[in-house]
This record gives structure tokens, C-alpha cells and sequence, in this order.
């Protein structure tokens, strides 16, 4: 450990490779030393961490009421059942009310004050979440800003009975007619009605006022303009040949590159290809994503973060390919000047929320706040290195370099940060204080960190309107997350009786009543004016068709943007933006009523379970398996092999991506089934011990898997097995603690596997 001695004779004790980080990587040119950067820190620590350890005491206290107060009223001969669920839930808002947690009235109106920000603030579009620590998923989602949409639907489960590899012609014809009629209904049409599959040839053309005009050419020598010209917006060309052309739909443009001589291809008229604006957005992730328990682990996702905002990046893909940060578009507009194309996501961060401490850095041997450290940190980075690049390289001084020619992550100078797991209006607050602090000891502008607020806490949608004006002029971002939130809503009520089952719990009053609640605040408060009002992630990674399907709506309802698991489901979501334009929906949202579903009274009904769905055993085996499998499925790599993001198969084999969120609401099930009696101790670890036989098959050809029951020693200590240990404490905390998060358990069990291996 390195020490800094802070002014106030504080000892600020520093992880070695953490300090030699900041100091060699990320205060060069920034004015600064290390030292400095760290005084700053402890400074901080020092202001800062007596609220949230006040702000943490609450959350004990408040969760400990709830639970007595179901508590006695169970004692007294009360049982909650569907018919008394309306009334179950007034009486636990007045009891809310009457100790002070929940206000007795709506704030009133107000509207955001948000300053105008980044132009992907205003576009609708899929946002992708990416794990920093992993150099190559990053590298990736910076680029998800284009892709090619042949790509994703040829390899993607839509039509998956023509076989890519045995009809490889007629899935690439399906792929071309699919994305045409997508083009001729929602993207652009030709005048004499023309469509896409007639035209075999392009060009542009200056009218009288020397504006160039798109004309398509069919087959027959017929000639077609567009019938809204606005839509052609630019195009490049290889002397007086088309090379490529962009059209512009709903905010979000769509790049056709074509074959020499502007052409398709003759045979089966498919473009050279077709490249969507899709995910305009990401998220970095130092959260829900990742497996960071240490100065190594943090290290690492910084230098990844250093090189997204710098712009020097690489990775290797799986394949062995060199992957490095996209440069601009460039292309020549309607009246042939030069314009630029952002080619890569406008990049925010998400860092850990209050209940995070972390020895990485202690105070007089105390460990500090995880989100200090975080948010300085980032921000530092974000604030020192985002100057775009020239394509010359860092230290690089002959040979193709990899550094792309780019302009700045944020062209307006804001960070972006994500704030996960706030429960109350006051921690938001305390939250806004930390950023102003922060940007006063970094010598920045007042409202350069701006925050994304996750309502994914059953007390932060209780608080939502409150939450938003206490950050009124730095709000960019609300987001819903069905996993995160339905197992915050377990863990509060979870006295109130046994939960419903997981596959349910989806059409359950609260979470459709959520969903509807957090766009309806965000469009009555103006959240939307300058910001996003986000939609949850689509968990099964490969379930493409279904996604099409299903995904649609969160456009439909309101929300201007989503999450999707990869690039390539977001260049297929990127098409219902195209589908539905989403500034209508909610222009129309802001003339109408809000709905009338989305009262106090339904956000807090209590999916209780109907016991009769779990009268045959063996259904109940099954289903306590399923639970059971997917926490080991997602605690394993993360213990053994820190990885805190995974697509794994689930207990019926269909791939989902697992991640904290689903640990906790697992979790949060068999720990309240637990509690009512409905499974037992012993059931739970023949469940786990199962799951992991069960998992053990599933990934035995799995590089750096390493078999968990696979003699009879091994399955005499399964139940003491790190991971396996991680998955029983979680349930255990599940109970004890006041929020059911799974860190502690992940984490103590983590750094014992990393202790063990040095």
C-alpha cells in the first residue's frame, strides 16, 4: 500500500497498482499529481462519508419497520389474499406515510431544467450495456453505434428453419427481402410506387438549385425519386460513382454501401450492405456487469475506460481479430459540403451505488466509499483525455496506426454518470452534492456530471417525482429494470407472505403499474425534453425473433430507448425506431391523462403466490431446480473466474444472460419461500447441489471450466465450494440484509478464490 497523508493528519493508505495507475496513465497532462488526485479523494471521504453511512442506517432502519410491522399484523391472525391485496396495499403506503418515509401527497408539477445536451440525448435509439473490464465486449459496444443489419439477421434465430450453413443462399434471399420490405414500410419510399427489390442501380444528381437528388434505377430503365427527398441526407462517391448513400428516418440514419458502379447485386439484389445507426448510446459499466473486488480488478477497468475515452482501445475478438474503436463517417450532404457522422456510442459510465465499500483505498485503515473512488476517478478521465483523436496515434510514430479520427466522446463536455440502487429522494440529493463536489475540487464547470438514475428500488419508484427534482438540472436518464426491481420489491414485502413465481411475476400489478409509472413521471417532469427514459433489458441473448416480437413495445409505450445484451440485437431493435416514431408517442402521452393503474395503492400490491401452482411436487422440484441453476449458473464464473457478465444456458438450455439483477431475484424467491415454509433448508441445497451436477455437464468442454462434482470428494464439500458457499449465503442475505443485494456474499468469495491462487 502506498500512504498520503491528507492536511488533517488523516492516513490515506493506497493499493499499489491502483496509485501507480493514476499516476503513470491518468493524470498526465491533466496539471495534476497523483498525490493531488488522492488528497482529493481523501478529502472527500472525510465530507462526504458521514451521510452516506447516515443515508445506509436508514435504509436499516426503514426495512427493519417494514418487516415488523408484517410482522405483528401476521402475529394479530392477518393473512394477505388476492381479494385483500388493494387494501393490503393502502394500509402499508399510510403506514409509509405515517413514519415519514413516503410524503402524503404528490410533490405537484414541475419541469425538468436540464441544459441541453449531447445530440444522442435527443435521438431514439437501443442503448447497450458493457462490461469494462472486458476490453474486447468494450471495444464492441463503443462500434454498436453502426452495424450491419444483414449481419444480424443472417445470424440471428429469425426464419431458423432456413439453416445458415446448409441454405446459405436462401437464408441470404430472406435476409435481402426481409430488410426491403422493412425499408419500404418504415424507411423510405420511391414515387410511381417503386419498391426497394426493383431498383438495381443508384445515383445523385444536382435539380436546379444544385441540390443533389437520390434516384433509384429499376431494371426496365424507370427512373424513381424518393417521395420525402428529405430523407437522403448525404452520400460519397469514387468519381462519378455512387459509392454509398444515407438516408434519414426518425432521427436515426441508415448507411447503403453499394457495389461498383452503384449497383446491388444482380442476383439476388441484396446492397453491398446495410449498415443501421443502432445503439447510440452505452453505458461503460463498473456495476451490475463486471467482477471488480480489488485494485487489479479496478485497474483494469480503468485503463479500458482510459482507452474508450481516449480512443485507443484494442482488443482481440474471439477470433483473433484486432478490434479497435471505430473513426467518423464522413459523407458529403444534399448541398455537397462535407459532415460528419458520430462513429461510435456516446459512452456513459455507471458506477457503484452507496452500500459499496471497498479496501482499495482506507482512511486511517477504514475502508471507503466504492462510488467516491468511482465517480472521482471517471470523472477525472472523462474531463482530462476526451479530446477526440487524430488517427496518428499515442507515442506511435510510423506504420497504419489504430487510433481512429474522431471527435469527442462527449462534444459538449458533460459526463454522463449512472447511478445504480438508490432508494429515496434524499440519497439522490446527497448524490448531486457529491458530483457539485467533485467538479469544485476538479477545477470544472458547475453541471459538468450529469445523472442517469436507475429506478430499479421499489423506494426509488415510490420516490420517483421527489428524486427527480432533486437533481432537476442534471437529469439525463431513468431507467426501468424489471429483475433488480422485482427483487427490491421481494425483499421489502417479503414478510408479507410467499412471492409469486418468477415467470409470473412480469404481469403482476406492481411491475406493470412500474413500467407504466416511470415513463408517465418522466414525460409529465420533461425527463424526455433532454434526456432518455429507458426500458429494461432483453435477458435471452439469442432469442432474436422474439425480441422483434416483444421489444416493439418498449417504443410503444414511451421509452426512447432500451437495452439489448450484444451489437447485433441492438442493429435489430434499432429498426422499431424506425417502426415507431417515438417523439409522437410521446407527444401524445403529454396531451393525454396519465393512466389510471399506476397509483401508490398498485405500485406496492404484493404478488402473493397461489399455492395451488406449486400442489404437485414435482413441479415445485422443478421450479426451485430452475432457480437454483440459474444463481449457480451465474455465481460460478464470477467466483471462479471473475466474470461478471455471462450468457449461460439455463435449466431448459435456452441461453439468457445472467448477471447481478437475476442473482438477486433467485435469490430473493427461495429466501422468502424459505421464510413461509414453502421450501425447506435441505430442499435448497439438493437444488444447488443438483444445479451444479446439471451445470458441471453443460459446460464440461468449456475452456477454463473446471468441474464442480465431478468426484465423490468434490461432492462431500459442494455445500463449503466458493461459488457454491456464494449461492447459499446470497439466499441467506436475502433475509438478513435490508436491501438483498448479492455482493457481500459474491465478493467475500471471490477474494478468497484470489487468495488462494497467489
Amino acid at each position: 500500500m502506498t500512504i498520503v497523508k491528507l492536511e488533517s493528519g488523516a492516513s490515506l493508505e493506497i493499493d499499489d497498482a491502483l496509485y501507480t495507475f493514476v499516476q503513470d496513465a491518468a493524470v498526465p497532462g491533466t496539471g495534476r499529481t497523483v498525490d493531488e488526485v488522492f488528497k482529493i479523494l481523501g478529502e472527500l471521504v472525510l465530507e462526504f462519508d458521514p451521510k452516506n453511512q447516515e443515508l445506509l442506517t436508514k435504509r436499516v432502519d426503514r426495512q427493519s419497520a417494514i418487516d415488523e410491522y408484517y410482522i405483528a399484523k401476521r402475529k394479530a391472525g392477518w393473512f394477505p389474499t388476492v381479494e385483500s391485496a388493494a387494501q393490503d396495499a393502502a394500509d402499508i403506503g399510510r403506514f409509509l406515510v405515517d413514519n415519514g418515509y413516503l410524503q402524503p401527497d404528490d410533490p405537484g408539477p414541475f419541469t425538468m431544467t436540464t441544459p441541453e445536451l449531447d445530440l444522442e440525448m435527443s435521438q431514439n435509439g437501443p442503448e447497450l450495456v458493457t462490461p469494462v473490464n472486458n476490453a474486447s465486449m468494450a471495444v464492441g459496444g463503443a462500434n454498436a453505434r453502426w452495424g450491419s443489419l444483414y449481419d444480424a439477421y443472417f445470424l440471428s434465430d429469425i426464419h431458423g428453419e432456413i439453416d445458415r450453413d446448409a441454405k446459405r443462399d436462401e437464408r441470404l434471399q430472406m435476409v435481402v427481402d426481409r430488410v426491403n420490405e422493412f425499408l419500404d414500410n418504415h424507411v423510405a419510399q420511391w414515387q410511381n410506387g417503386i419498391r426497394f427489390n426493383e431498383l438495381v442501380a443508384y445515383s445523385v444528381s444536382p435539380d436546379a438549385q444544385g441540390t443533389y437528388e437520390l434516384i433509384g434505377h429499376a431494371a426496365d430503365g424507370r427512373e424513381a425519386k424518393l417521395q420525402n427527398p428529405e430523407r437522403f441526407v448525404g452520400f460519397n462517391q469514387n468519381g462519378d460513382q455512387l459509392t454509398e448513400f444515407f438516408l434519414d428516418d426518425n432521427g436515426l440514419k441508415i448507411q447503403f454501401q453499394l457495389y461498383e458502379g452503384g449497383k446491388v447485386d444482380a442476383e439476388n439484389g441484396q446492397f453491398k450492405d446495410v449498415v443501421v445507426e443502432s445503439a447510440v448510446t452505452n453505458i461503460v459499466d463498473f456495476e451490475d456487469a463486471v467482477a471488480i473486488v480489488d485494485g487489479e480488478d479496478m485497474v483494469l477497468g480503468l485503463r479500458n475506460y482510459l482507452g474508450l475515452i481516449r480512443g485507443d482501445l484494442q482488443a482481440h475478438s474471439s477470433r483473433g481479430a484486432l478490434k479497435t474503436i471505430d473513426s467518423d463517417k464522413t459523407y458529403l450532404d444534399v448541398n455537397g459540403a462535407t459532415r460528419t457522422a458520430k462513429g461510435t456510442s456516446l459512452m456513459s459510465v455507471r458506477n457503484v451505488s452507496l452500500h459499496m465499500y471497498t479496501d482499495m483505498v482506507t482512511v486511517d485503515g477504514r475502508e471507503i466509499s466504492e462510488r467516491m473512488l468511482g465517480v472521482l476517478l471517471t470523472t477525472l478521465i472523462a474531463t482530462a483525455h476526451d479530446n477526440g483523436s487524430d488517427g496518428v496515434g499515442f507515442g506511435k510514430t510510423s506504420g497504419p496506426s489504430p487510433v481512429p479520427v474522431r471527435g469527442p466522446n462527449s462534444a459538449k463536455g458533460y459526463v454522463y454518470q449512472v447511478t445504480p440502487k438508490l432508494q429515496t429522494s434524499e440519497e439522490v440529493a446527497e448524490q448531486v452534492r457529491f458530483f457539485e463536489a467533485v467538479e469544485d475540487k476538479l477545477g470544472l464547470a458547475q453541471g459538468t456530471v450529469i445523472i442517469g438514475i436507475m429506478n430499479e428500488e421499489l423506494g426509488m419508484t415510490l420516490q420517483l417525482a421527489e428524486a427527480l427534482r432533486a437533481a432537476q438540472s442534471r437529469v439525463f436518464f431513468i431507467n426501468t429494470g424489471f429483475l433488480d426491481r422485482t427483487g427490491s420489491q421481494i425483499r421489502v414485502q417479503t414478510h408479507a407472505g410467499p412471492v409469486d413465481l418468477r415467470d409470473d411475476l412480469t404481469q403482476a400489478v406492481f411491475n406493470t403499474s412500474y413500467e407504466l409509472h416511470n415513463v408517465d413521471t418522466g414525460i409529465r417532469t420533461g425527463v424526455h425534453q433532454q434526456g432518455k427514459i429507458g426500458k429494461g433489458m432483453q435477458v435471452k441473448n439469442r432469442a432474436m425473433a422474439e425480441m422483434m416480437e416483444v421489444k416493439i413495445n418498449h417504443p410503444r409505450s414511451g421509452g426512447n430507448t432500451a437495452w439489448v445484451p450484444a451489437p447485433n440485437p441492438s442493429h435489430l431493435h434499432s429498426m422499431h425506431y424506425h417502426m415507431i416514431d417515438v417523439d409522437e408517442v410521446q407527444r401524445v402521452m403529454e396531451d393525454s391523462p396519465s393512466p389510471e393503474n399506476i397509483s401508490r395503492v398498485d405500485l406496492l400490491s404484493f404478488p402473493l403466490l397461489d399455492n395451488g401452482k406449486l400442489a404437485d411436487p414435482e413441479v415445485k422440484r422443478n421450479l426451485l431446480l430452475g432457480y437454483a441453476h440459474s444463481m449457480v449458473a451465474y455465481v460460478e464464473p464470477w467466483v471462479h473466474r471473475g466474470i461478471g457478465c455471462s450468457g449461460v444456458p439455463n435449466f431448459s438450455q435456452v441461453e439468457e444472460m445472467k448477471d447481478r439483477a437475476t442473482e438477486r431475484i433467485d435469490g430473493a424467491i427461495i429466501a422468502n419461500w424459505k421464510l413461509h415454509g414453502v421450501v425447506s433448508q435441505r430442499e435448497i441445497e439438493d437444488a444447488v447441489t443438483k444445479a451444479v451436477e446439471i451445470l458441471d455437464q453443460q459446460n464440461s468442454q468449456l475452456p477454463g471450466y473446471v468441474l464442480m462434482a465431478d468426484t465423490q470428494e468434490k461432492r462431500n464439500g459442494l455445500l463449503e465450494e466458493p461459488a457454491i458457499r456464494a449461492v447459499l449465503e446470497i439466499i441467506d442475505d436475502a433475509l438478513s440484509s435490508p436491501s438483498a443485494y448479492v455482493e457481500p456474499a459474491l465478493f467475500r468469495n471471490r477474494k478468497a478464490v484470489k487468495a488462494a491462487s497467489k
